[in-house]
């Protein structure tokens, strides 16, 4: 009978354990931002296709997202399509946007400097930080990391095939 017992508690206890470790990654995890790149026109109707970065706000509370300009080896993030913002990039300085709970902002990405002689295999990446605006308990901004083989970035563009 006691040995019925000792199954019961340690099948609790692994429960139990298993809960915590689940509610833990759940709450790291569940407000993170999404960040993807997809094709479009750069205005309605146009034929000419560009590459864009789509950033997404999940949760209830506005969130800071910052890159790093000046940086000509890595896709180039533009605030965005203004003179203004896409000659930013120029210089060495840092560029943060913020977006409202549930908020999106799509911005344009320009290829590196260095596009041509990357290997059609190579990733391509974007490096972000971002941070609750008003955190409940003080943290430093998390790493935001979007990437994409220059094969997967070029096919984005020449297969768009529009809103069908």
């Amino acid at each position: 009978m006691t040995d019925v017992f000792e199954a019961i508690k340690t099948i609790g206890g692994l429960s139990g354990i298993f809960t915590a470790i689940f509610l833990i990654y759940d709450r790291a995890t569940k407000h993170y931002p999404v960040a993807f790149i997809e094709a479009r026109p750069v205005m309605e109707g146009s034929a000419n296709i560009e590459s864009f970065l789509v950033l997404k706000n999940v949760s209830e509370r506005p969130i800071l997202i910052s890159w790093t300009d000046g940086q000509s080896d890595k896709l180039i993030v533009a605030r965005d399509r203004t003179a203004e913002g896409l000659f930013r990039y120029l210089h060495a300085s840092e560029t943060t946007i913020s977006l409202p709970p549930q908020g999106e902002a799509i911005l344009p990405l320009l290829r590196p400097s260095t596009f041509p002689e990357i290997d059609p295999e190579n990733m391509m990446e974007i490096e972000m930080r971002w941070q609750f605006a008003q955190p409940i308990l003080w943290r430093r901004p998390r790493m935001l990391r979007i990437s994409i083989r220059k094969r997967d970035f070029e096919s984005l563009i020449e297969g768009y095939l529009g809103d069908t």
